[in-house]
């Protein structure tokens, strides 16, 4: 009688153990909108990888890459309901939660990848969350996207005006959009899912980008010139809920802020490292590579900034541009 209660009682407790694991255990999904060739799938993949071992099967991460689970507006709409769990967002696109946003898609802001990071890891990440703070969203981490640059058919771009009344295809960030309105281009507004076949159409001749975007997607099939104008250094936040994020135990909340900038920072050693590598590829494909004077556009963007600050809000583009001007000291 003994030994049968006994085994009942290891039963049952083995029962309960393997239900207590079962609710412990958490699903958590991660959408982003790049290739799966990318760094930031990579990046996405490193993270999911190292939180599952390093909190033992307790948080397992799921990847949705390409834009499976939508595109970017609709990405961080999603976390900010709750209805997904993080994503990877760029700032132009979480401006519609905190207009100062809109001050990070000013043009030119940036020389060097290295003086991006410093005013990101110092100013950006504790600026946007308290933007954010009002919206259940929390950024983890700064993914790189790269500096972009400007792709044509047929239109060498050495100077700004090489590509007035050029139709480009520009997102709707303010700040590109205005860049390339003050220069006196056609800007166009085409879905990046459209992009590829506007351009095989010819319904525009150029095109903006980071290199790394332009190889990924096969763009230089429908482009023949890369002009490296580095007008707007892209990069793009690891968003993650926050009621969701709040709910978790310290040391998971912890393991989660560590693998987001770890895998932060291989996007940096891959978009900054391996940006070169990446140009020759596209030479390889038959692009005509130029280097634009830079003076010939950062002359001629007053009016975008000014647009910027009237979106941003004038104080919000003053510490912004503050923060730039103190990591050049």
């Amino acid at each position: 009688m003994r030994t049968a209660l006994k085994a009942v009682f290891v039963a049952g407790a083995c029962l309960v153990a393997a239900s207590f694991s079962a609710q412990a255990a958490q699903t958590i999904r991660l959408a982003h909108t790049a290739a799966t060739s990318h760094a930031h799938h990579a990046a996405a993949l490193q993270f999911a990888k190292n939180v599952e071992a390093r909190t033992k099967g307790e948080l397992k991460v799921e990847v949705y890459p390409s834009g499976e689970l939508g595109d970017q507006p609709a990405l961080a709409e999603q976390v900010t309901m709750s209805a997904l769990d993080m994503a990877v967002v760029s700032l132009g696109n979480m401006a519609m939660y905190s207009k100062k946003l809109n001050a990070m898609t000013a043009p030119f802001l940036f020389k060097s990848y290295d003086q991006a990071h410093q005013v990101i890891d110092s100013f950006v990440m504790p600026w946007m969350n308290e933007g954010l703070a009002s919206h259940d969203a929390l950024g983890l981490s700064m993914f790189d996207y790269g500096f972009r640059q400007t792709t044509t058919q047929d239109v060498v771009v050495k100077t700004a005006d090489d590509l007035k009344g050029v139709k480009i295809r520009v997102p709707p960030a303010t700040g590109l959009l205005a860049a390339f309105d003050a220069i006196g281009a056609n800007t166009q507004s085409i879905a990046y899912s459209e992009l590829y076949t506007s351009l095989k159409q010819g319904v525009v001749v150029g095109e903006e980008n980071p290199v790394f975007t332009i190889l990924a997607d096969s763009l230089y099939e429908t482009q023949n010139q890369l002009a490296m104008t580095n007008h707007y250094f892209d990069c793009q936040v690891l968003l993650i809920n926050k009621t969701i994020y709040e709910s978790l135990p310290e040391d998971q909340k912890n393991i989660l802020k560590e693998e987001a900038v770890n895998a932060q920072n291989l996007t940096r050693k891959m978009i900054s490292e391996g940006e070169s590598a990446v140009v020759e590829e596209l030479k390889k494909k038959g692009m005509n590579v130029t280097y634009p004077d830079r003076d010939s556009f950062v002359k001629k963007m007053a009016p975008a900034y000014e647009k910027v600050a009237e979106l941003a809000g004038k104080d919000a583009m003053d510490e912004v541009l503050k923060a730039v001007k103190a990591s050049e000291q």
